[in-house]
């Protein structure tokens, strides 16, 4: 048997394997990726197909959203029908109105086929490595033997011809082993990690086709949800390309009707009939599946140091609110950059690889709590969404509650409650013990742990509009953002020249951790260069918040600045005054070597 030595193992190739090693990639650290599944004869459509605004920003600090957008279809609507009519404040309705505070202001649906293969291309790009389609983890094994240095041996098998390899792999003082392969993740069974939660008797039927209707506004709209009676809140959903998806849920009465399960022909006319009085065609099926509803989470996402979990190999649940690809996005870049700094000795302990799991679990089991009532409100179990009843009416059956809120509306309640999380914007990592990478904050009000905000800057020079997350990522992938939002200089210029001097100085935070911070400054308003504003250079590249913006999100004042720090995947680590230089750096030294 061949061996082959690399510092991370991934194994799967669907978006959150791929990713998770594209970040890695990014930072110069070597990965091997295995997917069980030939190429070939992977689903060629269908399954996920929604990004949200915050998976949009993920995906940027990535550098393959243009690619996205090149790709997809960008939607920016959504309406609700009943019977023939619009109605308002049902289905999807709350989605526009929520993507504010983010330039990212759309959703946007592309079929998990193309997402794949732009994240594949950058990744080969990146590494230049190649995907290993055909190869399955058969077992492995977690030793130190005294002739290497390698933790983890892997061996993996080549489907179909039985040829083996053993995998091993050096990544300085450690090694990992990475299971993004699916809700039957191999990976996961092998280290004997069990799922906490439950499976369902819900059913649902996706059909992704080129369709004919005479819905209004079907063509353009980016996703409408049809109550109908029968076959539960019905999703119309534009794709990429010529493609719609339908998707309806096997109510009781389409089970009882199709005791043996339905077959394509029948979904297809269950479709058909789902969006009466409209009329549907359905000119080209690319895709279609039934599939039934669990909801589980992984107990553990990290095991014995080095396994680790990401995607649905760590939680599964139902596509009612878009959330898979969504929170594997989510999953990949929190742990890629911890992982690659961990790998290359940035970080003193292992508190910062084992965040991963301490952030993203917790953040997971919300979104199970959640999936569980929208599942049922999908599907009209009104008895499981909880749906509010009164007293029976005057001649019914004795002790029957009657329903006072349709699951449609419950559906929608549920939605727009947790609408900031559903789209991302909302998904927090508070302050905890035991993690050091989020503090409360001793400046501004934006909370740590939560989402660092987008704004509109410009830089000396062409007066073109630079976004700050554009600043983020020019550090490169991976790096702390250590912001210095000077203000007005007119008041903030004697701190900002101690400031400089302090972070600079042989054994200051500049100088010390230079591999891994990225430094800007931002002031209010414009001028000519560093020495009109400071009397002095800035305390990194400058840029100018002409009109304030960045300073009001983050409430900074004018007349105090602050500096923030933000971690590499764009969440807000803690905030100081601008003569508090000390806090920040035993906030760093919490955790870095």
């Amino acid at each position: 048997m061949s061996k082959i030595s690399t510092a991370v193992f991934i194994c799967g190739a669907g978006p959150v394997g791929l990713l998770t090693g594209l970040g890695l990639a990014l930072q110069g650290i070597d990965t091997y990726i295995v997917e069980k599944r030939e190429r070939e004869i992977q689903a060629t459509y269908g399954r996920a197909t929604t990004m949200y605004c915050r998976s949009m920003e993920l995906l940027e600090q990535l550098g393959v959203a243009d690619d996205m957008l090149q790709s997809g279809f960008v939607a920016r609507s959504a309406v609700t029908m009943n019977n023939g009519k619009r109605v308002t404040g049902r289905g999807f309705d709350s989605l526009p109105q929520s993507m504010i505070n983010t330039l990212h202001d759309y959703f946007l649906s592309i079929r998990q086929k193309f997402s794949e293969d732009i994240f594949r291309e950058h990744y080969q790009t990146a590494s230049s490595k190649d995907v290993h389609y055909g190869w399955g983890v058969e077992n492995f094994t977690i030793e130190k033997l005294p002739e290497d240095d390698f933790n983890v041996t892997v061996h993996i098998k080549k489907t179909g011809n039985g040829e083996q390899r053993v995998v091993r792999w050096f990544l300085l003082s450690s090694n990992y082993l990475i299971g993004a392969d699916g809700g039957q993740s191999s990976v996961r069974n092998l280290a004997g990690i069990p799922m906490e939660g439950d499976s369902t008797t819900y059913r649902w039927v996706r059909i992704d086709a080129k369709m004919k209707t005479n819905m209004p506004e079907a063509s353009h709209m980016g996703v409408i949800a049809i109550e109908s009676p029968n076959h539960g809140n019905v999703l119309w959903i534009r794709l990429d390309r010529d493609v719609h998806r339908i998707g309806f849920a096997m109510t009781p009465k389409l089970l009882a009707k199709y005791p043996n399960g339905i077959t394509q022909d029948e979904a297809v006319q269950e479709a058909i009939e789902s969006v009466k009085p409209y009329t549907l065609e359905v000119e080209r099926v690319d895709w279609w599946t039934n599939y039934g509803i669990n909801q589980r989470v992984a107990a553990s996402f990290q095991k014995d140091e080095f396994i680790l979990l990401a995607g649905d190999a760590a939680h599964v649940h139902s596509s009612g609110f878009a959330q898979g690809m969504n929170t594997g996005i989510h999953d990949a870049t929190n742990l890629a950059w911890k992982l690659g700094g961990t790998i290359k000795g940035w970080y003193s302990t292992d508190v910062v690889l084992a965040s991963y799991a301490s952030e993203r679990r917790p953040a997971a089991q919300k979104l199970i709590a959640i999936d569980k009532l929208a599942s049922a409100a999908i599907s009209h179990d009104v008895k499981a969404v909880g749906a509010p009843a009164s007293a029976p009416e005057e001649g019914g059956a004795s002790g029957a509650a009657v329903p006072t809120v349709s699951p449609d509306e419950m559906m929608a309640k549920i939605y727009q409650d947790n609408i900031r999380f559903n789209i991302g914007l909302g998904v927090s990592y508070p302050p905890s013990p035991g993690n050091p990478l989020t503090r409360a904050p001793l400046a501004g009000s934006v909370p740590a742990g939560t989402r660092a905000p987008d704004a509109v800057l410009r830089k000396p020079g062409c007066q073109i509009p630079l976004r700050l997350l554009d600043v983020f990522r020019a550090g490169g992938y991976g790096k702390w953002n250590l912001l210095v939002f000077a203000g007005n200089p007119i008041y903030t210029r004697e701190n900002i020249a101690s400031l400089r001097e302090a972070l600079f100085a042989e054994k200051g935070l500049a100088s010390r951790l230079k591999h891994l911070l990225n430094l800007s400054t931002l002031i209010v308003g414009h001028v000519g260069g560093h020495w009109e504003a400071f009397n002095g250079p800035a305390v990194a590249r400058l840029y100018f918040d002409t009109e304030g913006a960045a300073h009001d999100c983050y409430s900074v004042t004018q007349a105090d600045g602050a500096i923030v720090v933000v971690r590499p995947d764009g969440i807000l680590g803690f905030a100081a005054q601008l003569d508090e230089l000390s806090e920040v750096e035993a906030f760093f030294d919490g955790f870095c070597a």
